[in-house]
């Protein structure tokens, strides 16, 4: 696979030379004599770079050239990580004394000059061995690849049309015989009309549509028709000389070359094709199309031409394309293949039948394992169904766990590696790294998109565009570029559609774990996908639980660690000097909870940009040494037992996201406490008693874990989940995100600082028990925050809630706000909320709003509203004519102790309402003139009082959409007045979401 080694090392030498050139530009490397040592190493990266690229596809000589490629590969991580070494050692404040030092001086010098030493020697090595030689036959090697692959997968295609496809050929030809609509096409070329199929490698594009084209419907619906693969690379000429014979006839290619004799250029052919085309109904299809390139260069052949029911069919693995070419209506998705589908084509191909698996409950089992792996893929199953065909059924479980390593190496899956191979071939060379950092993540996990967005941003993947647009921006941009290439696929929605979370295909994860491992790009610890590093350096570990760390593994080079569940062996220490070039420490996703005494030493990791400990961490404070971690970007340190934030993170000026908050929840601060007092013990001279030896630690002193109990006791009386923000935050003019700052505890002069923070997106507060000094002051930085798009404060500590009078003090609207949380008394929405335009989505708790007026009315763009518990004080809420005309998602879940005993819609209403949710209401009058929304899809209603059940349904079903409609645990009276339970009316999928941060 040198094709992925060179993709690879051509992105990590571009990574390289970022860094290089930011050293290069460092007075300080004049200083120390190696200035033209680092501007020679950046030019000759540059040089590689661009050599790289040239010679992208080269397979000659493929064993020295993958040999030379990970030279490359690893002289570009020791390259990036001594410059930033480089970088850290002369930011230090200590700097100006080390560099006196003339030891330090000349280890860094010597550092350096042996770096441009090989890269030299990688130059001259290229020389000797004639590694990649750029001839004009190297472009050729990417077509053969993705022939290939099509001819692998063609072998199939014939199998893959007797399972499951009957009903989609339906729907398709459905799709091709409608009518073109023109108000759809109006932003599309004039011309035929474009369905596109759209869908991951091997999933069955080409087969479904061979099958529509094949059909008697479309054979007699269409005067013409022709089939043209495209493929990544094709040549135009040759493709619309395919085109004419097909529609044509071989006889008109030859009148062709005839009158032009013999000198056929491109424009000849398109405009050939364009006239006689125009007055025909034709049905071309274009399968396999990459790029919007492409479809551009081979559009002008029909574009203003053809019979408006014309039709052009293109497949695609490129989401973008597809929304390029057709309008939504027009825009296919092939489904995977169901349980009962899959199961028969498998066993199909495995020469096996239903009652060979009733027969051995074993292999049942197996098939199941395998089928489940395949995730409904056709050309999975079909490639591994007729890899076991030949073998004995007691192979089976033997081989599907190798299946992993079988996809690298075993020809029998050559298919399969190449389809999907092609894919991550065909990436651009910034995503390439992005798609490879999934392999870190267990198989079929669940990956929020914010989480891996700012992963992404602090492992240095994002290249800041130039334009106004944020990193984090940047790198979402990136996610939705991969998930329109079909590499990752949405797995949570939030109420109004947007994607939150992914999974990657499982055959699709098992490929970017063996190209991982071919890089030496992860260290996978625990699981059935354990890898073994082929190298000493490793660069990412991922700890997946029941395996043991090797303790004699280098982890100087290191820099993700990443822990999922909890691990075999205790952990001594996260903060090791041994992860010196550590980037990332995500335990997001772990069930380890961190101590004190784990991240003490988090000075030592002066590379750290991102850290993420779980959610209920014993934390009671940051060390002070945070303040040496000056490239820190994200530190998330959620529901832990920190009240105060260090003034250190003052210093921390690269810092983007800040997220530190106090569970409320006294059990756990008082075992908090415990867990420190244990900790003290062990800590103390003399051998511990032997009940608790299995938890003993060496510890120098226990001066530290008796500080540690202080704060901790001193944390359990705290009643505010907010922290105390130190003065000096205004410094940190890099911040978006900021939670939970405690008004009341935070000085006024810290306060004001707020204001300071321009760059600011999100901000959470406490405000309970503020002073009005300090509520004016709030209000007053607030209104200087001309970024800020999402805004959270709240009163509420222990079922109580406080007035939220600070709110009421705005002078001004927040122009860029989009989204708004209030949580405690109220009464009624303050003026300035209904003059923030950009307002999308808002919730509310305990506010005991009389009415709606202001959100109805005033808020044009509103399009999520969520009542909580004692939002609203009458007893009808009623949503009057002309309201709410953009409010798509309704969320009720107002307590049974609440006033409001009706909902109703009139007639003209919410005309965009789409989604209605409601928890835990007392609605003993019911819920009315559901069938006056025109949009509504589904209403689910969980654990209410609610009457009127009938009139519900028939509004339901009367309605022209047939919403779906899901009732569950739903009475028409009081639980202990009637104990008749409401069945389920309809199954609908719940894409709510439970809490957005």
């Amino acid at each position: 696979m040198a094709e992925t080694a060179l993709g690879m090392a051509t992105t990590l030498v571009g990574s390289a030379l970022s860094v290089a050139s930011s050293a290069a530009r460092e007075e300080m490397g004049l200083l120390l004599g190696v200035q033209d040592d680092i501007w020679f190493i950046s030019d000759e990266l540059k040089m590689m770079q661009a050599f790289l690229r040239a010679a992208d596809g080269a397979r000659e000589n493929a064993g020295v050239l993958k040999a030379y490629l990970e030279l490359i590969r690893d002289l570009a991580y020791d390259i990036e990580d001594c410059f930033e070494e480089f970088m850290v050692f002369i930011k230090h404040k200590k700097f100006v004394k080390q560099i006196l030092n003339l030891g330090a001086r000349h280890r860094i010098a010597f550092q350096i000059r042996t770096l441009k030493q090989r890269v030299q020697e990688m130059s001259q090595r290229n020389l000797r061995y004639n590694a990649i030689k750029l001839t004009p036959s190297t472009s050729s090697n990417v077509i053969g690849d993705t022939e290939l692959a099509r001819n692998f997968t063609a072998l199939n295609v014939e199998e893959a049309q007797l399972v499951g496809l009957d009903e989609p050929k339906k729907k398709l030809i459905e799709l091709i015989a409608k009518s073109k609509a023109p108000m759809e096409y109006e932003t599309y070329n004039a011309g035929p009309r474009v369905v596109s199929l759209v869908g991951m490698g091997g999933l069955g594009k080409t087969a479904l549509a061979k099958k529509a084209y094949d059909s008697k419907e479309l054979s007699n619906m269409f005067s013409t028709r022709a089939w043209i693969t495209v493929s990544q690379s094709f040549d135009q000429k040759q493709l619309f000389k395919e085109m004419i014979n097909q529609l044509f006839g071989a006889e008109s290619w030859d009148k062709l070359l005839k009158d032009h004799q013999g000198q056929v250029l491109e424009v000849h052919l398109a405009d050939y094709l364009s006239r006689r085309l125009k007055e025909i109904r034709y049905l071309i299809v274009l399968d396999d199309v990459w790029t919007i390139d492409a479809w551009n260069h081979i559009k002008i052949t029909f574009q203003d031409s053809g019979k408006d029911d014309s039709c052009v069919i293109v497949t695609t693995r490129n989401g973008k394309l597809a929304e390029y070419c057709s309008p939504p209506s027009d825009i296919h998705h092939p489904e995977f293949l169901g349980k009962e589908e899959a199961t028969t084509l498998f066993l199909k191909k495995a020469n096996k039948s239903l009652d060979d698996l009733e027969k051995d409950k074993n292999t049942k089992g197996i098939v199941e394992k395998i089928l489940n792996k395949c995730g409904g893929l056709p050309l999975a199953i079909l490639t591994i169904g007729g890899l076991l065909a030949n073998k004995d059924t007691k192979e089976w479980k033997s081989l599907y766990r190798q299946l992993p390593w079988d996809l690298a190496t075993n020809p029998s899956l050559d298919a399969l590696r190449q389809v999907v191979s092609l894919s991550y071939n065909h990436l651009p060379s910034h995503l390439k790294p992005c798609f490879l950092h999934l392999s870190i993540f267990p198989e079929d996990f669940e990956i929020e998109k914010k989480h891996l967005v700012n992963r992404w941003v602090a492992e240095g993947f994002v290249a800041d565009d130039t334009t106004t647009r944020t990193l984090e921006e940047v790198a979402e941009h990136y996610f939705y570029e991969l998930m329109s290439r079909s590499m990752i696929q949405p797995s949570e929605l939030d109420n109004l559609g947007n994607v939150k979370a992914c999974r990657v295909h499982d055959i699709v994860h098992d490929i970017a774990v063996s190209i991982s491992r071919q890089e030496n790009y992860a260290a996978i610890l625990g699981g059935h996908m354990s890898t073994i590093a082929t190298r000493v350096n490793i660069r990412h570990l991922s700890y997946f639980a029941k395996a043991k760390l090797n303790v004699g593994m280098d982890l100087s080079h290191v820099r993700s660690f990443t822990l999922f569940n909890e691990p075999m062996d205790p952990i001594a220490s996260l903060c090791s000097s041994k992860f010196k070039m550590l980037r990332v420490l995500d335990l997001k996703n772990s069930r380890f909870v961190a101590r004190q005494r784990d991240i003490k030493n988090i000075g030592l990791l002066p590379h750290l940009k991102y850290v993420h400990i779980r959610p209920a961490s014993f934390v009671y404070a940051l060390p002070r040494s945070i303040g040496n971690l000056q490239g820190l970007q994200t530190l998330d340190i959620r529901k832990s037992n920190i009240s105060t934030m260090p003034s250190e993170t003052t210093k921390l000026h690269n810092l983007r996201r800040l997220r530190c908050s106090r569970k409320m929840d006294p059990w756990y601060h008082i075992g908090g406490c415990l867990n420190v007092f244990l900790e003290l013990i062990l800590s103390s001279p003399g051998a511990p008693p032997p009940w608790l030896r299995p938890w003993s630690s060496d510890h120098d002193n226990c001066s530290d874990e008796i500080a540690n109990l202080h704060t901790g006791m001193s944390s359990c009386w705290s009643s505010s989940s907010g922290i105390k923000v130190p003065k000096g935050v205004g410094s940190l003019k890099q911040l978006q995100i900021l939670e939970k700052v405690d008004i009341k505890r935070t000085s006024r002069k810290a306060i004001k600082e707020l204001g300071e923070l321009a760059q600011l997106r999100k901000l959470v507060v406490r405000g309970k028990g503020a002073s009005k000094k300090k509520s004016k002051a709030f209000c007053e930085a607030v209104e200087k925050l001309s970024s800020l798009r999402s805004f959270c404060v709240g009163t509420n500590e222990w079922g109580t809630a406080d007035g939220l009078d600070l709110l009421v003090s705005f002078a001004t609207p927040l122009p860029s706000l989009e989204r708004l949380k209030m949580k405690g008394r109220l009464e009624e929405i303050p003026a300035w909320v209904g003059k923030s335009v950009n307002l999308a989505k808002i919730d509310l708790k305990y506010c005991k709003l009389k009415d709606l007026k202001v959100l109805a009315t005033e808020v044009p763009n509103l399009m999520q509203l969520r009542l909580y518990e004692d939002a609203y004080s009458a007893e009808k809420l009623e949503f009057d004519r002309h309201e709410f005309p953009n409010l798509r998602f309704l969320h009720l879940q107002l307590g049974f102790t609440a006033s409001v005993r009706e909902v109703t819609f009139v007639e003209r209403t919410t005309p965009n309402m789409g989604r209605i949710r409601i928890e835990r209401c007392e609605l003993a009058s019911g819920i009315t003139g559901v069938k006056h929304l025109p949009k509504l899809k589904e209403v689910y209603i969980l654990r209410s009082t609610l009457a009127k059940q009938d009139i519900l349904r028939e509004d339901v079903d009367k309605h022209k959409n047939r919403p779906a409609l899901q009732l569950l645990d739903c009475y028409p009276t009081r639980p202990e007045e009637s104990e008749v339970k409401v069945e389920v009316t309809e199954s609908i999928s719940e894409q709510g979401e439970s809490s957005q941060s």
